[in-house]
């Protein structure tokens, strides 16, 4: 991607970039997030970029007031952080194909601007099968797997961009040069089920990525959208780790 001054970026699209992501769920809910992006945004076009202080962004944004002190209070380094957070978030996920990337430096309250390099989008994505999750039990384990197998099929098709998903059965499809298995197991530790999901290469069968988690069996479910999430996510960095490398 490439990184372009401030004064050479459209600020119409930096705008309807600041609209884009304020419809988001990361930043719906977080009204002081917006407030920080608006006016840092805002000062930044109208020429004010050195007015971004923390003591200025305190009494303006954060409504302190003009005895506001930063050194005994850190509204503004805490909201800071809660901003750069989220904004690796969201370009890692829904933002991941967005054409103005809005950045904060470590250390700086001043927003950078980035358009997207065009032919970074003609990388080809990375394909990956996910086989069927395994169970050693005929009992709920078993549907319980069937199912996770399903919803992380749909979760990675929805959210993870850098990959084209197959199922296990396009394993030995030969037109489909497939990089990677995703491989998972459900096993039942008293009341909780266990399930661990690992990315193979088919090259060396080294392990690529791993993830565990623990779940109660009362609302099977909900715990398969959360793990097929998480794990979704958790693919979705390490794409993403690989393609920035």
């Amino acid at each position: 991607m490439e990184l372009i001054e401030e004064s050479a970026i459209d600020e119409a699209l930096v705008r309807r970039q600041l609209v884009r992501m304020g419809r988001h769920p990361l930043f719906v809910g977080s009204s002081r997030i917006r407030r920080f992006l608006e006016f840092t945004i805002e000062s930044v076009f109208s020429g004010r970029r050195a007015e971004l202080k923390e003591y200025v962004l305190g009494v303006e944004v954060f409504d302190r007031g003009t005895t506001y002190n930063p050194r005994t209070d850190p509204i503004v380094r805490v909201e800071a952080r809660r901003l750069r957070s989220k904004l690796r978030a969201y370009y890692q996920a829904e933002g991941a194909r967005d054409d103005v990337i809005i950045e904060y430096p470590s250390g700086s309250y001043v927003p950078r601007f980035r358009l997207r390099d065009a032919a970074s989008d003609h990388r080809e994505p990375s394909l990956i099968a996910v086989l069927p999750f395994a169970s050693a039990s005929e009992d709920e384990c078993a549907q319980f797997a069937e199912g996770l197998t399903r919803e992380v099929i749909h979760e990675l098709v929805r959210c993870v961009d850098a990959v084209r998903v197959f199922s296990g059965q396009s394993r030995g499809n030969p037109r489909a040069r497939i990089e990677a298995l995703l491989t998972g197991t459900v096993r039942r530790c008293g009341p909780r089920l266990r399930v661990t999901a690992e990315l193979l290469s088919t090259g060396s069968t080294q392990s690529l990525w791993s993830v565990a988690f623990e779940s109660v069996t009362s609302d099977p479910l909900t715990a398969q959208k959360q793990i097929a999430f998480a794990t979704a996510h958790g693919l979705s960095l390490h794409f993403h780790r690989r393609a920035v490398a």
